[in-house]
């Protein structure tokens, strides 16, 4: 836990278990929603949209916009604003060749059909009305900005340009947060969670539960602390660092915990870049509970004595798994907290510079000779401590964004898995809460985000199942449910382990984002849309096979990963709607 993660085991004897609903899960009373009437529109160019029809309970019908218009010249279209243009398209395709213009922007669709009742008894959420599509964005150029429903140019998705594996997505039982209704995150019709992480005791002992066997979960695990005796402040809390002459007995114990857990991986030690601080400093530390720190120096020194003792064990091993993505290449603290005057983390090893990109300036001389942080360039310099290591692990607090692999190590090009194991909204950061609404699913999602297409993770998870009192948890105490448990679903319920992140380009709105996934249950486009417009993307499928169609699951203030109606893809495209404020997975086969 980072500096801001609550106490654990006094937290963990209140906690009363509440899962989410996944699309088909859990319960709720009972209602069906009334679909609206979609709404056609035209655009300058193009073909008139055809209307949505009034339908029964199950969701009014999206109605079918117009077809782009092809030219060089100025093109306006009724109703949007206009933005400037680049190259001509056709269509949304490849440039046609024609003068610059200006891109007429797109005359608004169908208007949004009720949503529906609340979830069905024993069942999924009762469907609502679709949103009526109007007439599509004429596409004048690749750069112009269309009116309030639509994007101009296009988005191309390269199935043959790929990046990391994706080997899951789950949560942390260690050290408390509550009991995990395992079937809801864990299970066939669940949210397709895969990894869980626990923890070992200074004694060597186990915190944390696991899921069943047929859950068919990898199970991780990290320590927080050596005994108090083998530290130099002779205590387990407060950071403190571990005395070399415990090297090898310490190393053992990691080791066999390990093996005897029958672990797929284990950390070295858990975030070594914080040193709890409630007490000594307070505001935003928050709360003394076991911790240890490592210098980059020292990180170094004992992969390479607990190396040689994993392979044996034949568990992985992982570091540095630091509390802050930034500490893993560069010794910059983060900066952003909520406590007025007091901005910056604790910085425990006093570093001294402090930003939420990395940076040299102000650090001190100290932390640039090893020192400090930086744990992922120090390891990658000592040629026997990078070979022991086969994930990189790390934490996503504070700045709460991914840092990307760096240049300098490696030729630039990530050589090992990076797991983002641990994350949530803590005391005095963004996004602390309590909440459960959209807005705070939309920035958890856009945490997942940043880790898989900045930080190229193969693995992502949240801290715990439930608290009470901020959004460490999933699941708020009571019966209150999170839209972060669903917009985190949006990738862990149709990204699969196996599946693999492919290049996305063309996309020039920063309200959205967009990343894409291909395997062997087709190929998946997430697009969170930040913004206060919704938003029609044509998206071409280049690279490989084109599927047939795309069916969109949409998490929104109303919906929880409710699918809607499939969209046909034709000739390699297919136009994706992304409404405001929503988190959307395509599924496309």
């Amino acid at each position: 836990m980072s500096n801001t993660r609550l106490r654990s085991a006094i937290l963990a004897t209140l906690f009363i278990a509440w899962g989410c609903t996944s699309s088909g899960g859990g319960s709720g009373a009972g209602g069906s929603g009334s679909g609206g009437q979609g709404t056609g529109g035209s655009a300058s160019g193009g073909t008139t949209a055809s209307g949505g029809n009034t339908t029964t309970p199950s969701g009014g019908v999206a109605g079918s916009g117009g077809a782009p218009s092809t030219g060089g010249t100025t093109t306006t279209s009724e109703g949007g604003t206009v933005g400037s243009g680049g190259k001509t398209n056709a269509g949304g395709g490849p440039g046609t060749g024609g003068a610059t213009g200006n891109v007429g922007g797109a005359k608004t669709g169908g208007t949004t059909g009720s949503t529906g009742g609340s979830t069905g008894q024993g069942g999924a959420t009762a469907l609502g009305g679709t949103t009526g599509v109007g007439g599509a964005t004429s596409l004048g150029g690749s750069t112009g900005e269309a009116g309030s429903t639509g994007i101009a140019g296009g988005v191309t998705l390269q199935l043959d340009k790929v990046h990391q594996t994706i080997e899951g997505f789950g949560l942390n039982t260690a050290l408390g947060g509550g009991t995990v209704p395992w079937d809801t995150f864990y299970g066939a019709s669940g949210l397709g969670f895969s990894i869980v992480r626990i923890g070992m005791t200074s004694s060597g002992s186990v915190s944390g539960g696991v899921p069943a066997k047929s859950y068919n979960a990898k199970v991780i695990g990290s320590v927080w602390t050596a005994p108090a005796n083998c530290k130099d402040n002779n205590s387990t809390t407060k950071g403190g660092h571990l005395l070399t002459s415990c090297y090898d007995s310490w190393s053992t114990k990691i080791a066999d915990f390990a093996k005897a857990q029958g672990l797929y991986a284990m950390s070295a030690q858990n975030e070594p870049d914080f040193a709890s601080c409630g007490s000594s400093i307070g505001p935003p530390c928050n709360g003394d509970y076991d911790t240890m720190v490592f210098t980059a120096k020292e990180m170094v020194d004992f992969i390479k004595v607990l190396g040689p003792k994993m392979k044996t064990a034949g568990v992985k091993l992982m570091a540095p798994e630091a509390s802050e993505w930034i500490h893993l290449w560069s010794n910059t603290s983060a900066t952003g907290s909520t406590v007025s005057g007091h901005p910056n983390s604790s910085d425990p090893l006093k570093c001294g510079c402090f930003g939420n990109t990395p940076t040299t300036t102000g650090c001190s001389s100290t932390c640039t000779s090893g020192g400090g942080y930086d744990y992922g360039h120090w390891l990658a310099k000592d040629a026997t401590a990078w070979g022991y290591i086969d994930i990189i692990g790390t934490h996503e607090y504070d700045s709460q964004k991914a840092e990307p692999w760096p240049a300098d190590v490696d030729g630039g090009k990530r050589t090992k898995p990076v797991y983002e194991t641990e994350v949530s909204g803590v005391m005095y950061w963004p996004e602390q809460g309590p909440s459960s609404d959209i807005k705070n699913g939309i920035a958890v999602a856009g945490w997942v985000h940043s880790a898989l297409v900045v930080g190229e993770a193969s693995a992502w998870l949240y801290w715990w199942y439930q608290t009470s009192s901020d959004n460490e948890g999933l699941v708020l105490s009571g019966s209150t449910l999170t839209k972060r448990c669903y917009t985190i679903g949006n990738y862990s319920k149709f990204v699969k382990p196996g599946a693999v992140m492919v290049d996305v380009t063309g996309n020039a709105n920063t309200d959205l984002l967009l990343s894409a996934f291909t395997g062997t249950d087709g190929t998946i486009v997430v697009g969170i849309n930040k913004g206060s417009k919704d938003l029609s993307v044509p998206i071409t499928i280049a690279g490989g096979t084109a599927p047939a169609s795309c069916t969109p699951n949409v998490t929104s203030a109303n919906d929880n990963l409710k699918a809607g109606t499939a969209v046909t893809v034709t000739g390699g495209s297919f136009t994706a709607s992304f409404a405001n404020q929503t988190v959307t997975t395509f599924v496309c086969k």
